[in-house]
């Protein structure tokens, strides 16, 4: 595969670099936002070499490279130079999206850049707690290294997750992450954890300790990003450098603190009560509706901007997830559909794909076989609603749940490590074969393979 010529071609059929606000990478696609989604040409971008798909969330155009994806981010990355006023900040103009989609957005955006940080910490953390049923010694300095690395990732997640936000929202970043470290100082921390009031300069305080937490960042860096335009306003451009720093921070910490912290703290809160209500009574209904949604999450590119903040907000309140195990049990449905195909159809190259795609879901990546299978082929599409809506009424009623955010599928297996590891096998096992059988019976109409001129 020529990387260099695919990110050419994209960039190209994008609309240029004129057209583009931002771009970013995720596991398997490369995200373009733009300024007017209709300048992109859709046809020329699944012609581009190794794009297995395209999918549209809002101005965002997601085009699937699979394990090529960081491959071709990189190359494009070398040849795309936005500015600030490129990116339809100031001078630019973007095309309006409802608000909805630029709330999903602006969630999925911030959120996917820290993904691999929690997955690598989340994955030492469930190895150290397997360990620990082995009695191995904690007080050795290696032992603390390796906890160290599996807790830092959550512990200062508002650091990283406001640098992301702030990215996001055109303010600087490391102001962004300076707002994080303000919010997991110790001080702040310790004062937090106690509880209770405090004064800041006479206005009443609500003290909270915002360590691993997500939506005191997300609703608050908005304001920051408020504040930081006003402050470029107000100061006079020969000392912006340094008025600018300065106005942001000290008028937007007293604000989180007094105001969007407390209140995102109590939303927060108020989900992951929703949440564990419908999950522990009403377990079936729950467990068949969100099953029955989950698999689809993926194609529509909302999966990160909904599916991510409930498991991290369960994880920072309660130190486990009920919500996650539900999306592994669609994936793995994914491999299963997929198998499915490989076996049914003629067409040499969509078998090929189909048992390359299959082993990817089986991991936890479903891209390849969701864009590049089973929407071509529409009908197995069916099975993985119907298996994931099944197991996840079982698994809430079971419990099963997992102790860390990681690769959704077998490659985040030890996350799932507990009392319920068993279950959640099964289940897994279950899914897998279920919707291997269901795409079997039902078939699909096969591709005709394109004979060669």
């Amino acid at each position: 595969m020529d990387l260099k010529k695919a990110a050419r071609d994209v960039l190209e059929n994008v609309g240029g670099e004129e057209n583009i606000v931002s771009i970013m990478s995720c596991f398997t696609r490369v995200r373009v936002e733009l300024k007017d989604p209709e300048k992109a040409d859709e046809k020329k971008l699944k012609e581009v070499e190794g794009c297995q798909g395209l999918n549209w969330s809002g101005n965002t155009v997601q085009i699937i490279f699979g394990g090529r994806c960081n491959d071709v981010y990189d190359e494009l990355e070398k040849i795309v130079h936005i500015t600030e006023s490129e990116s339809g900040n100031e001078n630019g103009v973007v095309k309006k999206q409802s608000i909805w989609a630029t709330v999903i957005d602006y969630i999925a955006n911030s959120i996917q850049p820290v993904v691999p940080i929690l997955i690598a910490s989340g994955f030492l953390q469930s190895v150290l707690a397997m360990l620990n049923y082995l009695d191995v010694d904690t007080t050795t300095y290696t032992y603390q290294v390796l906890n160290s690395i599996g807790q830092a990732g959550y512990y200062f997640l508002p650091i990283f997750l406001a640098y992301a936000s702030a990215k996001k929202l055109r303010v600087n970043p490391y102001l962004g992450a300076l707002v994080g470290a303000v919010m997991v100082y110790p001080a702040i921390i310790e004062a937090g954890s106690a509880g209770g009031t405090a004064s800041f300069l006479g206005l009443p305080v609500t003290l909270v300790s915002y360590a691993s937490s997500i939506t005191p960042i997300l609703i608050s860096m908005p304001v920051v990003m408020l504040i930081n335009k006003l402050a470029k306003k107000i100061s006079p451009k020969v000392l912006s450098s340094l008025l600018v720093p300065i106005i942001t921070m000290i008028l937007s910490i007293p604000v989180i603190l007094i105001v969007t912290g407390p209140i995102a703290t109590w939303i927060g809160n108020g989900l992951c009560g929703i949440v564990s209500f419908v999950f522990t009574k009403m377990s079936v209904v729950g467990g068949l509706l969100i099953g029955g949604v989950a698999p689809y999450l993926v194609l529509t590119g909302v999966h990160n901007g909904i599916a991510l903040p409930i498991t991290l907000s369960e994880l920072a309140s309660q130190g486990v997830s009920y919500f996650f195990p539900l999306l592994a049990y669609g994936n793995i449905a994914v491999g299963g559909a997929a198998l499915g195909v490989w076996l049914k159809t003629k067409n040499n190259k969509l078998k090929t794909t189909s048992m390359s795609s299959c082993l990817m879901a089986v991991v936890g990546i479903t891209e390849p076989a969701l864009f590049g299978v089973l929407l071509p082929t529409k009908k197995p599409l069916i099975a993985l609603g119907i298996m994931d809506a099944i197991c996840s009424a079982v698994s809430l009623i079971f419990g099963v749940k997992c102790t860390a955010l990681s690769m959704c599928g077998l490659g985040g297996l030890p996350a799932f490590f507990g009392d319920t590891f068993v279950i959640w096998c099964i289940l897994m096992t279950v899914s897998f074969v279920g919707a291997f059988l269901i795409t079997v019976l039902i078939g699909f109409k096969d591709i005709p393979e394109e004979k060669e001129a």
